[in-house]
């Protein structure tokens, strides 16, 4: 019964809710044989808004590129903490890293079409390889990324995985985050509510809320939605992974977030196409668009 009465929701605000994908990768390969269609296809559901995030120079370019294919898209330059390594030789020679940041800062300088509204996806990620040196190269890279964000004026997109401490940390020393000289976003955010409380009310940062949070299991994201104020909460999909639970294991696309958007508002008990307004604004908020 409930299962039909959510279908039956989801369908009804499928054309209404306005859906704001604040973290998606529509440029891989996973979306070359019909990204036209995929495109079309998530636009005629209510998306109004998508944010193409860059890993790396390759992958930043291909953003950009994307992003400037269509108005309602966006782009982010960013190094991924997993992809550090291959851009740092070593701790004393940081050629690579250094012309990984010297292509941002071109970009960034270059931005006259105000495609590029954020910094990253970068952080710490100790879940594919935790070594001494790596969370060295990774702390000089996240550092790099913050300082970026200052320089434009732009917010940080951070990514934390088996870090949470190391990442609390980070934003604690750090005086541009401590200050909140600068916003940002824990992109797909897996933590409890008190993480998201220090995240959200010591740096002024938001969460961003993806298909995980369907999940049967993820206990800890539902009650951190519960304790986090709304203003607080945006959406996203990580496209194409992490499909809420109604399609979960296909590949995701931004349409989808209609069902996190039916979660959040059941969790905080208010009228699904208001909330998705709400969290609409709160993505126009965090990357300063309107």
């Amino acid at each position: 019964m409930f299962n039909t009465i959510l279908k039956s929701a989801l369908l009804f605000f499928k054309n209404t809710m306005k859906i704001f994908d604040t973290h998606t990768h529509d440029y891989f390969v996973n979306f070359d044989a019909d990204r036209s269609t995929m495109l079309r296809d998530d636009f005629n559901a209510g998306v109004k808004n998508k944010v193409q995030i860059g890993c790396d120079i390759n992958t930043s370019k291909q953003a950009i590129a994307l992003a400037k294919t269509d108005e309602k898209m966006f782009a982010t330059v960013g190094l991924h903490p997993c992809h550090v390594e291959e851009n740092f030789q070593n701790l004393q020679t940081t050629n690579d890293l250094e012309q990984c940041f010297r292509y941002f800062e071109t970009e960034l300088q270059n931005n006259n079409t105000k495609k590029i509204i954020g910094i990253g996806e970068t952080g710490f990620d100790f879940y594919h390889k935790d070594t001494p040196e790596m969370r060295k190269k990774q702390k000089i890279s996240f550092e790099k990324h913050i300082n970026l964000c200052k320089k434009y004026s732009l917010p940080i997109i951070i990514h934390t995985r088996g870090a949470r401490n190391e990442t609390l940390e980070f934003l604690e020393n750090n005086s541009i985050t401590k200050n909140k000289e600068i916003t940002g976003v824990i992109h797909c955010f897996s933590e409890n509510a008190e993480f998201a409380k220090i995240v959200t009310e010591k740096f002024n940062f938001f969460i961003s809320i993806g298909g995980t949070a369907t999940y049967p299991k993820s206990h800890d994201i539902r009650d951190a939605i519960k304790n986090t104020p709304i203003q607080y909460i945006v959406t996203e999909t990580d496209s194409p992974y992490l499909a809420p639970q109604s399609v979960r294991g296909k590949r995701n696309q931004s349409k989808n977030i209609k069902e996190v958007v039916q979660l959040i508002a059941e969790i905080k008990q208010i009228e699904t196409e208001h909330c998705a307004d709400i969290l609409f604004k709160n993505a126009q908020d965090l990357f300063n668009i309107k």
